[in-house]
């Protein structure tokens, strides 16, 4: 039996196969469209398929890092963005997430939840993610 969980606004799809959990995930850089597939547990297909805000807040988060081969995710990297964004309390999440946007990211990643969610740009940026 196969559960597939699709976003309107988000472009990712959460997996479920005969017990096997995935995340599909499309990267846009530059000129090429690819996809990335995201090993996932149980606990975080449940996450993502009962909380949009925070499946929206992970597409964005990993979506950076992975436009690029130099940054793509690590399996433990990968982990780490799931257990924090998907599980971690919500402070946590918004400093990990600030941390990401304002470093590297430099405000790719509040500009794509402001897309897919419609939250305030200036709020995201100033780290109140689940507002």
């Amino acid at each position: 039996m196969e559960n597939e969980i699709k976003f309107q606004n988000l472009r990712m799809i959460a997996l479920e196969k005969d017990g096997d959990y995935s995340l599909n995930i499309s990267i846009a850089s530059g000129i090429v469209d690819f996809g990335v597939t995201v090993s996932l547990e149980k606990r975080d297909f449940e996450v993502i398929s009962t909380n949009e805000l925070r499946a929206a807040l992970l597409q964005a988060a990993m979506h950076h890092p992975f436009q690029l081969r130099q940054t793509a995710l690590s399996e433990n990297q990968q982990r780490k963005y799931l257990d924090v964004v998907l599980h971690a309390p919500e402070s946590e999440v918004e400093d990990f997430l600030t941390e990401l946007d304002h470093g590297r990211a430099n405000g790719a990643i509040s500009n794509m939840v402001r897309i897919t969610t419609n939250q305030d740009y200036q709020s995201l940026r100033n780290g109140n993610w689940f507002n």
